[in-house]
């Protein structure tokens, strides 16, 4: 009601100062097209947020196959039969998804953590009074990202403070700096929604955090080293795809092989550019990792219940492990 009266107090305002303008000789007409195109487009806006929260929020999904309406738990059509583990039920991730066209659910939630941790590493060091090494596009200071939890290996001559599991995991959600942060999150915005259409968001997770894990420690074990990066998990997709692509065969097989080629030829030649901020053994790690989960791990969702059980049970470790590894870089901050 409140907006109503609103509404039309404001259209009389206008109404009476477009009379002005026409009386002083100007065009009040078209003042009064504008305020009815201006009205028209925020009437529009607000019917594309309710429907976007109506559909996120909704009881029901549809089956892909007959098209019916289904509750949003359910893992079969109760019309056809048709298997739903693929279908996006309503949610936060299907509110993710529509935000952000072609960035799947899980794909985004990755995005956005890092993105989250990110910001707060630039406050704390706006807050510490200190600017980033080389000005907005430079880096973070070593000792900043020692307490945000980069991967410190425990032989680390410097800073020898390293050796907690945690940062095994901690480092894959860590940046250096801006151009660091929006080159891992340009490829994962590339591979991360094929991924996750071949294997599905519970595989996709477990894959890309295992490669992540897997490059921080071929990275971190044998050397003195301070690193961050998605980076490994990063280059593990692209050996799972690549993997994927010379199995599968056929016109989607060629296709993935020839990007993933592609994307490695990109990757080859950043890594000669900026050889000494790379971490190759962390991009090795990641990638032998991917490419056996591509020899291991079917793309396709089983029928088996109890296997999928297992997959909800490991994708779900892998959160609380995540969880459990910023707990530790949380209560480091704390004072």
């Amino acid at each position: 009601m409140s907006d109503d009266r609103g509404g039309g107090v404001l259209d009389r305002l206008v109404e009476i100062l477009a009379r002005m303008l026409d009386a002083a000789g100007l065009n009040g007409k078209r003042l009064l097209w504008k305020w009815g195109q201006r009205k028209k487009d925020l009437s529009e806006r607000k019917e594309a947020a309710s429907v976007l929260l109506r559909s996120a929020r909704g009881p029901h999904k549809m089956c892909p196959s007959c098209r019916a309406l289904v509750p949003k738990a359910a893992r079969r059509c109760s019309e056809c039969g048709a298997s739903l583990a693929r279908v996006q039920a309503p949610g936060f991730g299907r509110l993710l998804t529509q935000i952000f066209p072609g960035v799947t659910a899980t794909t985004s939630l990755v995005l956005l953590a890092n993105g989250f941790w990110f910001l707060m590493m630039m406050m704390a060091q706006v807050k510490s009074g200190e600017t980033m090494s080389g000005g907005l596009f430079g880096g973070f200071g070593g000792e900043l990202l020692v307490r945000f939890g980069s991967g410190l290996s425990r032989y680390h001559p410097e800073l020898g403070t390293g050796g907690e599991w945690w940062r095994l995991i901690t480092a894959m959600f860590l940046h250096g700096g801006l151009i660091h942060f929006f080159f891992n999150s340009y490829v994962l915005l590339q591979l991360g929604p094929i991924t996750e259409d071949i294997y599905g968001p519970k595989r996709f997770w477990v894959i890309y955090l295992a490669c992540g894990i897997a490059g921080n420690l071929l990275s971190q074990l044998p050397r003195p080293v301070n690193t961050v990066g998605a980076s490994g998990a990063d280059m593990g997709l692209m050996g799972l795809l690549l993997v994927y692509g010379f199995r599968h065969g056929g016109v989607v097989g060629q296709s993935l092989r020839a990007s993933m080629i592609r994307y490695g030829t990109y990757m080859l030649i950043f890594s000669l550019l900026f050889r000494s901020h790379i971490d190759h053994l962390s991009h090795l790690g990641g990638f032998l990792c991917g490419g056996l989960a591509g020899l291991v791990v079917p793309a396709r969702v089983s029928g088996n219940r109890a296997t999928e059980i297992a997959w909800d049970v490991v994708s779900l470790g892998g959160v609380v492990l995540v969880l459990a590894a910023f707990y530790n870089v949380a209560r480091s901050l704390s004072p």
